[in-house]
């Protein structure tokens, strides 16, 4: 699959893509772009540490086409594994289309789905080329994504219950699944989500851009769960946009897929403005996982803190590139950075580029790396106990990642998440009990 290979599948499949003038008009801009752009490749400072030459030379299908009776019946059966909460509402996606499920919880006043016409017609009031140029496969996204969909949250709306989108890939191996989520959060409202991806085997590739735009006091929480099987492919943007006072919290889980790469995109726009960006990842086995992060501290007094946590075992590959810009006359900005890696095997590699860009003064920056092994005192202290030694692993390895991991607010999500994580890890069966 090439720039020109897509570019011909766009031109001769429009017609099946959308039937309004605005998703048209959108596509094309989109796809204008991207036969600009190109994919983009190593030469590129930011795709510096991940070759995308796994997905390029794969034969993916950026129009799966509607699933048929039978396998959009065996999703839905998958969902009750999957379930975060009975009373939780719930939105279904299969390879980026909405599915619909009569069981699912409505929707609270408040909180609404907009027509997709209203959906396309906001992507192309803010889709841009600097956005296509920055982050290229997002112009791949709007030009073949079947379904777009739109939550707008009324101002003053508190959502008691988290949302819970679940994503499932791969109605075929060669499905590429253009998902497309757009958030409008009015002035003091206060929404959480959880974002979880579960592609079953296949090797398919998800394509996903999630957009939130939040008005003055307006509060998200945004958790995003990744369990693809192995061969699974996972690109995706989060870009949020905060205006004064407003607040985003947000929490990436990576566990499966085997080359996952996350771009975070935040502005902080107006005084007050705060973000906290927590993320746990496991790489091993032939995994390839890159978080890539921006956050724009534009104007005066806002707030971030961005702490990353990678598990490299066995010919595993963590990245983290994170990038914090602040802007000229954004005084009082109080920003911080971490990455910190546990290293597991001699084979597993670890890439860390945290980065700083400061433009004018009175500010608080502070960002850093670890690239370790385990502790060989708190090992032997917990053998010298009793524990074997692969207990003994498993067990220090948990906690390094425990310490985000229990930031998770949603207890159902966090059970799910704490469980899943430690299903990974050493002699499991032994001490999972403890937990």
């Amino acid at each position: 699959m090439n720039t020109a290979e897509l570019r011909a599948t766009f031109d001769a499949s429009l017609d099946r893509l959308d039937e309004s003038d605005g998703s048209r008009a959108a596509r094309r801009q989109a796809m204008a772009a991207f036969a600009r752009r190109g994919f983009p490749t190593r030469r590129d400072e930011d795709w510096k540490y991940t070759d995308l030459k796994p997905i390029l030379t794969g034969r993916f299908d950026p129009l799966p086409g509607v699933p048929n009776q039978n396998y959009r019946r065996s999703t839905l059966n998958r969902l009750s594994s999957l379930e975060l909460a009975p009373d939780a509402p719930q939105l279904v996606f299969l390879d980026g289309q909405r599915l619909t499920s009569g069981d699912s919880p409505g929707f609270p006043p408040g909180v609404e789905i907009a027509d997709r016409d209203t959906a396309w017609q906001r992507i192309r009031s803010i889709q841009t080329e600097g956005q296509f140029r920055d982050y290229p496969l997002t112009a791949i996204n709007a030009a073949f994504s079947p379904d777009c969909t739109l939550i707008r949250v009324a101002a003053n709306v508190v959502v008691a219950r988290p949302l819970h989108l679940v994503y499932l890939g791969g109605a075929a191996a060669s499905s590429a699944e253009q998902a497309r989520l757009l958030f409008d959060l009015g002035a003091n409202s206060r929404l959480c989500v959880v974002q979880h991806f579960a592609a079953r085997e296949g090797g398919g590739w998800t394509n996903s851009v999630t957009q939130a735009t939040q008005e003055p006091g307006s509060e998200l929480t945004l958790y995003r769960l990744q369990e693809h099987a192995g061969e699974h492919f996972h690109t995706e943007l989060l870009d949020v946009t905060l205006a004064r006072d407003a607040s985003a919290k947000l929490g990436y889980v990576d566990l499966g897929g085997r080359l996952v790469r996350n771009d975070l995109r935040i502005r902080l726009t107006e005084p007050g403005a705060s973000c906290d960006i927590s993320g746990v990842f496991l790489a091993a086995q032939g995994q390839h996982v890159d978080n890539h992060t921006r956050i724009d501290h534009i104007a005066p007094h806002t707030t971030s803190n961005e702490a990353f946590r990678g598990i490299v075992g066995e010919r595993g590959r963590g990245v983290f590139n994170g990038k914090v810009v602040v802007h000229a006359g954004a005084v009082g900005t109080d920003a911080r950075q971490s990455s910190d890696n546990l290293l597991l095997s001699e084979r597993g590699e670890v890439d860390t580029k945290p980065e700083l860009e400061i433009y004018t003064d009175d500010v608080k920056c502070a960002h850093g790396a670890t690239v370790g092994e385990l502790d060989a005192e708190q090992l032997f202290y917990l053998r010298s106990r009793g524990m074997d030694e692969e207990t003994a692993r498993g067990l220090l390895i948990f906690a390094f990642a425990n310490d985000l991991l229990r930031r998770i607010e949603v207890p159902e999500l966090r059970k799910r998440v704490v469980t899943a994580v430690a299903g990974h890890l050493p002699d499991y069966e032994h001490w999972g009990g403890l937990l």
